[in-house]
């Protein structure tokens, strides 16, 4: 071994600099052809893209070897000035250093992973890939409603993750308090339309109920925290002469905006079924008609103003 190390050492500069490139190149196509076998045996999409990340970690960490091996004289001859060298590019490059130190706290921890979906500022989406310097995101909102995907894919530094906020929506309790507002006249019957509310989110969110509640406990059991009221509830407000509900219920945050169509479906239909008991609450608004014409005889046909009813809001 010593009489290896021997032989690389006399080497010339050249011929270490061409052999660092041809081992470079030699270790990076076998380790994707390593990526390939290792990946075809894999039969879930989370499965093989871990194997692949660690196969290219592994490669990384084998390329760093072989050039330290390579140039283990010229690094000694030549440490106080890179000590200078390193000491410039950590000022030069802190914010490269930020993410990379990131990188880990991300993973050890816990902070997300692949699949989650996170908030960080004003970014949120779900998490699609994390490298060593960058957290890419599929984004969700902005121009769209509800938490729909938008298409834009959003690569966020990973420092981020240590200067700011990051609220996970998947880690833990992986459902989210939602509500939806009905407004209806004065005349309406509000004790029907409580019920009405009521029984119209027991049918549409009944299926979470089992799995909110044990999601729950598995948090209460690591935290210090009140048991919240996971059953659907509804509060009245008088706005405007309007009598306004609001449904409150829990929700798992992926079928947000489906769960949200579903119940506006139901109560608009239980709405048109009331017989009258329910009506929506609208308003109207005049505009009035500004007379410029002087003759008697058009005044007398035109309109004095005009009253446009809008559409019931929800």
């Amino acid at each position: 071994m010593t009489y290896s190390l021997a032989k690389i050492t006399d080497l010339s500069l050249s011929v270490k600099l061409l052999s660092a490139v041809i081992g470079i190149l030699v270790i990076h196509f076998g380790f994707r052809l390593l990526e390939r076998r290792v990946t075809a045996h894999l039969g879930y999409a989370a499965a093989r893209y871990r194997a692949r990340k660690l196969v290219a970690l592994a490669g990384y960490v084998v390329v760093y070897g072989f050039l330290a091996l390579l140039f283990e004289d010229r690094l000694r001859q030549a440490s106080f000035a890179l000590g200078l060298l390193g000491a410039g590019i950590v000022v030069a490059l802190q914010d490269g250093i930020a993410s990379f130190a990131g990188r880990f706290a991300i993973t050890f921890s816990s902070l997300y992973r692949v699949g989650d979906r996170i908030q960080i500022g004003d970014t949120k989406g779900d998490v699609i890939d994390i490298s060593l310097m960058r957290t890419t995101v599929m984004e969700t909102g902005g121009w769209v409603s509800g938490d729909l995907y938008n298409g834009r894919v959003a690569r966020i530094p990973n420092s981020m993750a240590l200067k700011g906020q990051v609220f996970n929506y998947s880690q833990g309790f992986r459902f989210v308090w939602d509500e939806v507002k009905a407004k209806f006249s004065s005349t309406s019957d509000h004790v029907y339309a409580r019920e009405m509310l009521l029984r119209v989110a027991k049918q549409t969110v009944t299926g979470y109920m089992v799995e909110a509640q044990d999601s729950w406990k598995k948090i209460a059991d690591n935290f210090r925290l009140e048991q919240p009221a996971l059953e659907p509830t509804v509060t009245l407000v008088m706005s405007g002469g309007s009598l306004e509900f609001s449904l409150s219920y829990i929700v798992d945050y992926t079928r947000r905006t489906a769960v949200k169509d579903q119940l506006f479906t139901r109560i608009v239909d239980e709405v048109v079924h009331s017989d009258g008991r329910l009506e929506w609450a609208s308003s109207s608004t005049s505009v009035e008609l500004k007379l410029t014409d002087t003759n008697p005889q058009r005044l007398s046909t035109q309109q004095p103003a005009l009253t446009r009813a809008t559409t019931p809001r929800t």
